[in-house]
């Protein structure tokens, strides 16, 4: 596994320097949206696309707060695309996220997960500046005080309004 995430930083870091080696769209473009998934993260989403790049960056958290609760969640995912087409595009991913539950009262009843890892995936263009996104990583799942606990494919969806 460890190879494995090694091999795609250094394939990521050559598309980063290199943006020629990918299909490299001649504008950049935001998004905001929904989130939800294994690596992406939970919650509300802001992505960015750079211009003259293949590389996309993505970021999505959201607080939750109840009467005994309090949820965390946030998420960073790295997007390499592979082809654009008139209607969509393919790409790979890097991205990790984490989510945070305690007791509001409570101090040592807290837990924490994190997911890891690379996936691939599909953009649809749906209408005008809507898009949907579907990736399945190969997910790594930790717990801080445990260590590594299982790998799943867990999609990641995202639905935005891209300009």
């Amino acid at each position: 596994m460890k190879n494995i995430i090694v091999a795609i930083l250094v394939v990521a870091s050559m598309i980063m320097i290199n943006p020629t080696i990918a299909i490299a769209d001649d504008r950049s473009a935001n998004g905001v949206g929904f989130v939800a998934g294994s690596t992406y993260g939970f919650g509300i989403g802001y992505k960015h696309k750079f211009r003259n790049s293949p590389v996309a960056f993505q970021v999505a958290g959201l607080p939750i707060v109840t009467e005994e609760e309090l949820i965390l969640t946030g998420g960073l995912a790295l997007q390499f695309t592979l082809h654009q087409g008139n209607y969509g595009s393919t790409f790979i991913s890097i991205a990790a996220s984490a989510i945070h539950i305690t007791d509001r009262w409570v101090s040592q009843h807290d837990e924490t997960l994190i997911a890891a890892g690379p996936g691939i995936g599909i953009e649809w263009r749906l209408y005008e500046n809507f898009s949907f996104v579907f990736d399945v990583p190969a997910a790594a799942f930790f717990d801080p005080k445990e260590g590594f606990i299982s790998l799943l494919p867990i999609p990641n969806v995202t639905l935005m309004y891209t300009w």
